[in-house]
Order: C-alpha cells, then sequence, then structure tokens
C-alpha cells in the first residue's frame, strides 16, 4: 500500500511518501541470468500487466537495435510475462538491452540489487500461481550471430519444453540456480528445483 500526502511548512512545499510491503516469508526458486564466473549474461525481463501484440512488437525492435537473436515468451500470469534470450552479453549490452525496454522498473535493477549480482526469473510456483508457462518465440534473423549460452537453452528446451534454436553453443553446462523469498505462500515440498523431472498435471510446458 502506498500513501501520499503533501502539507506546506515555512512556506515550502513538502510530499511525504509511506508505503507498506508484505514481509517475504516463503521460498521458491528461479534461473540466474548470468554465466558462472564471468560478468556476461543472457538476458532476461520481466513485464507485468502487458498484451502480447506490444510485447511482441517491443522485443522485434530490441532484436533489430542489438542485434540479438530468438526471444523465448513465458507466461508467468494472466497479464505477465518472462522474455529470455540466451545470447551472451557483456554487462554493459544487458544494461543497454533492458533499459531500452518497458519491463519492471525494479527488474531493472536486479543486477545492482541481487547479493550475487545478477537478474532473477521465477522457475517455480509462487503461492497459488504455477510456475511459468512456455507460450511461444519470437524468432531474429539474427539468431546465433553471437554465442549462445547452451546452459539456459538446454534448461528452458528441456525443462520448459522452449523451442530453442542453438546453433552457435558456448559449450557450458553450469547454471546457476538461486534461491529467494516471496511473500506469497508455497509449500515447502516444492521449492527444491528438479532440471530433469516435469510436473506431469501441468504438462511440459510449464517452466
Amino acid at each position: 500500500m502506498k500513501i501520499y500526502a503533501t502539507a506546506r511548512i515555512f512556506g515550502k512545499m513538502m510530499l511525504f511518501h509511506w508505503q507498506t510491503m508484505d514481509i517475504p516469508k516463503a521460498e521458491t526458486a528461479g534461473i540466474s541470468a548470468r554465466i558462472p564466473h564471468t560478468t556476461e549474461f543472457v538476458s532476461m525481463m520481466d513485464f507485468d500487466n502487458t498484451v502480447d501484440e506490444r510485447l511482441t512488437d517491443e522485443l522485434r525492435y530490441l532484436q533489430e537495435l542489438h542485434t540479438l537473436g530468438d526471444f523465448h515468451i513465458f507466461s508467468s500470469s494472466e497479464f505477465g510475462r518472462h522474455a529470455i534470450c540466451v545470447d551472451r552479453l557483456f554487462l554493459k549490452e544487458a544494461l543497454d538491452v533492458i533499459y531500452d525496454s518497458t519491463c519492471d522498473a525494479v527488474f531493472q535493477r536486479g543486477v545492482r540489487i541481487n547479493e550475487y549480482r545478477t537478474w532473477i526469473l521465477r522457475a517455480l510456483e509462487k503461492g497459488n500461481r504455477d510456475r511459468p508457462r512456455y507460450s511461444y518465440s519470437v524468432r531474429s534473423q539474427y539468431n546465433g550471430r553471437r554465442l549462445q549460452s547452451q546452459a539456459h537453452a538446454l534448461f528452458l528446451k528441456n525443462y520448459c519444453g522452449a523451442k530453442i534454436r542453438l546453433t552457435n553453443p558456448d559449450g557450458n553446462n553450469i547454471l546457476e540456480i538461486q534461491g529467494y523469498k516471496t511473500s506469497n505462500k508455497i509449500s515447502a515440498k516444492n521449492v527444491a528445483l528438479k532440471k530433469n523431472q516435469h510436473d506431469k498435471g501441468r504438462g511440459k510446458n510449464s517452466c
């Protein structure tokens, strides 16, 4: 909850801002954008309250602007979307991409806030919400021009059912998984992330 108030004190207008936030209690887990032992990243973005037509248009613009490969889109809620491109990017490049997007402002700053200096996208259930589900890919003529993170590509393909075109793999098989707190309730038994086991009840396209 956010509350704003103004008051005139000694001839000056003062703005007061109060904000209350739920204290994170339950645990979940997500995949890291960082390539282990480097300061390179894949491009990850979290979009809230968006429509696919506008999102697709924006991602195509980013592909042209930054010469990026395919983006893979996952539905985190009815109007929430995660976008991932498995191209390896230097930190400055990754920051340029994310700040040229309209993704969530807090998520944009994640690499500066997260204790492991990375961006994280959820891979498990969150409260009553399912884990993100693969929806579609936005293909690019530049796919494979950059070195691609093999670990991220295989995870998204094998665990999430994404249609990955891995044409220029980097040979890396290490993927960082990070647990974090959420204010939503989640069963402790769902915290463990099993990359090689699909939830039959949700289908292979869940991530």
